[in-house]
Order: C-alpha cells, then structure tokens, then sequence
C-alpha cells in the first residue's frame, strides 16, 4: 500500500464501458478498445470498485458517449467522418447500454457526453458536487482520449483525480503508457485498484 491519504468524499466514475466499444460483437468492436479492455483485465478491476465504493455507499458514476444525429463535422481527423457516418452511439440504442459486466445498480447515475468532454452536455459536475464529491477515481476507455480528457476535464474543475492504471485501457499500448506515466502524474495520483480499496 502506497502513501497516501484520500482527500474528501470519492466517487467513481466509470467512463464508456459501454456496448457500442466494449461488448464482445459491439458496434464500434474493430476500434479495439474491446480486445484492449478484455486482454488488460481491466472489467475486473472495476468491478472489484464497484463493490468496494457501494459497499461503503459512496457514489458509482457512468459516463456513455452518445452521438447526436446531426452534427456539424469539423474539417481535419478520420474520427469525425466515422462518427457521422457509422451512425453508431444513438440515443435509445444499445450501443448506449454500459456492459452487463458494469451493469448500474439501482439508483446509480448515467450522464451521456458528445463529443469528448465528460462534463459537456449533462449535469454530471452539479451532481458531483451536490454528493459532496471532492475525489474522483476514474477508470474506462480508452486511456489515450477519453480518459487523458476526462483528467483534464476533473483538473480544470479542481476534483482531486485518482487513476488506476490497471481500470484504464487503449488498443494503443505506447499512447497508454504515455498518458498514464507523462500527462497525468502532474495533475493526480496513479496508483493501482487494491491500493484504492485499501484507502476507502
């Protein structure tokens, strides 16, 4: 167990465990994030969080990127065509749906983001803080974007950030490395799952 002590109430934050990316036959399967999650053992790891966090009643929080329809596609990058044109990640879909692995518990939260920004688009930060969240344990898919964004995205609001490395995954494995041992050590604590129930 590492040295540390939590800072204020946690929450959990599960981000795009969902169908469309981590479902085995899911819709958007040939991205990788499935076979990444999966060969990284990181469902669980998670699972292990959830248990831990409902057994001491604090918050588990999901995130799901859901598409609009129609949106304006910005000029440069193969992600925006794909997300147009797959049509993937509608509302109501069961791309939309977290994993049966994940599944929410009564009462549990699920906010929907578009385009990147976990906060964007939802009431996620107003439920956080109304819960009196301070510190937020993040996990999910993939590490190179929508973890590395939600990092910044909890920084710039001032959350305490905790990462398990071993609940994050990336089919880019130098890209997962990178964020998890460069980008986010300045601006939170990377530490393992069994050190985070240990600290509960």
């Amino acid at each position: 167990m590492s040295d540390w002590s939590m800072a204020g109430k946690p929450a959990l934050l599960i981000v795009h465990m969902q169908n469309s990316l981590c479902k085995v036959g899911g819709s958007l399967e040939g991205m990788g994030h499935c076979k990444a999650a999966r060969d990284a053992g990181i469902i669980p790891n998670l699972q292990a969080l959830q248990k831990a966090f409902r057994a001491k009643g604090l918050p588990v929080v999901f995130v799901v990127a859901q598409h609009p329809a129609k949106f304006h596609v910005p000029a440069y990058g193969p992600f925006w065509p794909a997300a147009r044109d797959l049509g993937m990640n509608q509302a109501g879909t069961e791309d939309v749906q977290i994993i049966e692995e994940l599944a929410p518990a009564a009462g549990e939260k699920i906010f929907y983001n578009w385009p990147f920004d976990v906060f964007r688009i939802n009431n996620l930060e107003k439920y956080l803080r109304k819960q009196g969240v301070e510190t937020v344990v993040l996990g999910g898919v993939a590490t190179g974007m929508a973890i590395g964004h939600a990092s910044f995205s909890l920084a710039d609001r001032l959350f305490s950030l905790i990462v398990p490395s071993d609940t994050c995954a990336d089919d880019r494995a130098q890209l997962h490395k990178a964020v998890l041992e460069q980008m986010l050590p300045p601006i939170g604590l990377i530490t393992t799952t069994k050190d985070v129930i240990a600290h509960l």
